[in-house]
């Protein structure tokens, strides 16, 4: 009812009241191009009503594009560690919600406004209630994708409004990690026997009987009677962050070599009664006796001359002779022969999760030594590192730390120590029970006593002294470079194509409606619109609705709608089918 002073008055009318008196007639309705003419009249600028909506899609653009400028700045760089726990995923997200939510209003908003451009051609009055619910959401807009042909701009936004709602998981989608090795603070360090004297030898109980000291014999048993293991060296490493890598480093060190020199041996026969003995020897008289009944395992020695000596001259230490049988009977027979001697070993290493690995690259054993005298004596390596730099003989600069010297009493103190322990003989006389000088000896034959038994034990043997030299003789260490895991920002940006390509269609998408509706009132979302409107029916009775809901909306599916304005304002026109 209407009050002049406090303008327009709402209020429910009862169905039994009387009737309000009829207003009077209406003037007639405007036509389309009055219609435009009076919208003219009484508008500004049309842009002017979608002020928030534009505001909306610059906020969309500036906001995309911040995600982008973050994104690009940290591509490839560590992630960041803000204060109060902030990630960089908590930030882009803040950035992708504003994005959206402007997004979703212009999205909304035009899609409110559309829905009054629906009725001026006419169509039913249900789909008012579609094209509503549409411009409130995504199952509004994703039902109407499947009421509504797409021929119409509805469609557009709709599909869009839809598909908008993937761009949150896109945008997580974005970032990605990396992890990468980074310097670390911290000193990693191995273990090497460096280039100064090595000194390694005790007293004896006369001259010339210099022994190794007790560590030294310690790591003598250990070579003989264990196989040294792969990962025995992980001691000489210093890893604080468990990821360490090291440039090629030298170091002194024990070497073995072992020939076969079967084809060496001369045998010879005696008959003694029906006692067949076979006697073998070598060049360098060596011997070994046995028979059928009379079984002898092993005949070993040190000191004699090779018989197959190396191509150069090496520092050795000892020289180990073995003639052996693999058991009973007179088949099998071999004979090896082994040398220990100073070198100089290059390594290549790496710590990876805590695990130390070292693989020796080169040996180089070429020495000044003329005799096993008095004198000292070095070897000179061809190739030397010194802090991972490479240099080739005749070196100019770092001499001192390219020449490996070593003490004549060390090499005196070890053979001495050595030659007690790979001497005598092994046999079997009794009940298949073996008899051996020395338990040392017995290591040595191992299995069979053949190249390959006794050149493990030498193996072995070098090992341990080299382990021992490095990380109990000598005092030195190589430099390594320090690593840690750190995660990297990793910016996959074809997930950001969708987010990019929806802000851009949102934008389109209003400046089309904006064009679309220039000549119309921009009412959009607002429901002043329905409330001052005006259903006129054109019927020849009246057309009463069942009040329920269903009722309603069976009855606007039976008419035909189209929105007029004029100068009395907004009459909605229905037509029943």
């Amino acid at each position: 009812m209407e009050d002049p002073k406090d303008g327009y008055r709402l209020s429910y009318v009862r169905l039994d009241d009387p009737p309000e008196p009829s207003p009077p007639p209406r003037q007639r309705p405007l036509s389309s191009a009055e219609q435009v003419f009076l919208q003219t009249q009484t508008q500004p600028f049309w842009g002017t009503s979608w002020t928030l909506e534009i505001l909306g899609c610059i906020i969309s653009l500036i906001f995309l594009a911040a995600i982008i400028a973050v994104l690009y700045h940290y591509d490839g760089q560590p992630m960041p560690d803000w204060p109060y726990g902030i990630t960089l995923n908590a930030l882009v997200s803040v950035f992708s919600t504003v994005m959206k939510a402007t997004m979703a209003f212009i999205l909304t908003e035009s899609l409110a406004q559309l829905k009054w451009s629906w009725f001026r051609d006419g169509n039913k009055l249900s789909d008012l209630a579609l094209l509503d619910a549409a411009s409130r959401g995504f199952i509004g807009a994703f039902v109407v994708l499947f009421r509504f042909l797409p021929r119409h701009l509805i469609t557009f936004g709709c599909l869009v409004l839809c598909i908008a709602a993937a761009t949150d998981p896109f945008v997580q989608q974005v970032i990605g990690t990396q992890m990468r090795s980074v310097h670390a603070p911290g000193n990693s360090t191995v273990q090497v026997c460096n280039a100064s004297m090595y000194t390694d030898y005790g007293e004896g109980a006369g001259p010339g009987l210099n022994k190794v000291p007790l560590g030294t014999a310690g790591a003598i048993y250990s070579g003989i009677y264990q196989t040294q293991s792969p990962n025995s060296n992980e001691v000489l490493a210093s890893c604080p962050t468990g990821n360490c890598t090291f440039a090629p480093y030298q170091s002194l060190g024990f070497c073995s070599r072992c020939a076969n020199i079967t084809d060496s041996l001369e045998v010879n026969k005696t008959q003694l009664g029906s006692l067949t003995n076979y006697n073998y020897t070598l060049p360098n008289g060596f011997y070994f006796t046995t028979a059928m009944n009379m079984v002898y395992l092993m005949n070993a020695t040190t000191g004699l001359d090779l018989i197959k000596p190396p191509d150069a001259d090496l520092p050795i230490i000892l020289n180990f002779t073995a003639i052996s049988s693999p058991g009973y009977g007179t088949t099998g027979i071999s004979a090896t022969e082994c040398s220990l001697y100073f070198c100089v070993e290059t390594y290549e290493a790496a710590v990876r999760e805590g695990s130390f690995s070292e693989n020796r690259t080169s040996v180089s054993a070429a020495s000044n030594i003329t005799s096993y005298g008095t004198e000292d004596f070095a070897i000179t390596p061809d190739v030397c590192y010194v802090n991972g730099t490479r240099r080739e003989k005749p070196y100019t600069n770092d001499t001192e730390d390219c020449v490996y010297d070593v003490s004549w009493l060390s090499r005196l103190a070890m053979a001495n120590s050595l030659y007690p322990l790979l001497q005598g003989e092994g046999s079997l006389f009794v009940s298949n029970r073996p008899s051996w000088d020395t338990d040392t000896l017995e290591a040595v034959y191992g299995t069979q006593g053949n190249l390959t038994d006794i050149a493990s034990m030498f193996k072995s043997l070098a090992s341990s002294l080299t382990l021992h030299a490095r990380s109990k003789v000598c005092d030195e260490t190589a430099i390594g470079s320090t690593w840690t895991e750190q995660t990297f920002v990793h910016v996959r940006w074809p997930w950001l194509i969708l987010p990019g390509a929806l802000v851009l269609l949102s934008g389109v998408f209003l400046a089309i409606t904006i064009l679309h509706t220039r000549n119309q009132y921009i009412w959009k979302s607002s429901p002043l619109a329905l409330l001052f409107s005006d259903l006129t029916v054109d019927a020849p009775s009246p057309l009463k609705a069942d009040p329920t809901l269903k009722g309603m909306e069976d009855t606007s599916r039976k008419m035909e709608v189209w929105l007029e304005t004029s100068a009395e304002g907004v009459r909605l026109k229905a037509v029943p089918r």
